[in-house]
């Protein structure tokens, strides 16, 4: 999605003017912990990385961790044989991004509700 995006929009200027489809974002006016994910992999895409970083902090590592998962199922398909990753399955790796994820969100909420007013989150909504 994010590489259509790239490729059908019309600049960057409408990618950060453009309205949320994120449902918690619609209703509260905060973002949810995913919000920002497909701006940033499009920032990456285009080259602008701490544009990319801003948007959402794991948007660089989600398209880094997606190459990787892509270059896995080739080798496994050359292969002919499924190359053991039991570490990513681990439930001490899902926890340790868990937590990193929900540290980082509740740091970008407590921020985000310090640096705009009443006014500017109900606008972010489908209330205002």
């Amino acid at each position: 999605m994010p590489l259509l995006i790239l490729l059908f929009d019309p600049g960057a200027d409408h990618l950060q003017a453009s309205q949320s489809f994120c449902p918690f974002k619609m209703l509260t006016g905060l973002p949810c912990p995913g919000c920002g994910m497909v701006k940033s992999m499009v920032s990456l895409y285009r080259g602008a990385w701490m544009e990319s970083l801003e948007y959402h902090l794991f948007g660089p590592l989600m398209v880094l961790f997606s190459v990787c998962a892509l270059v896995v199922m080739i080798i496994e398909l050359i292969r002919g044989k499924e190359i053991p990753l039991r570490w990513l399955y681990s439930p001490g790796v899902a926890w340790g991004v868990a937590a990193t994820l929900g540290t980082w969100h509740l740091a970008r909420i407590i921020v985000f509700i310090f640096t705009h007013g009443p006014a500017e989150i109900l606008k972010e909504s489908i209330w205002a």
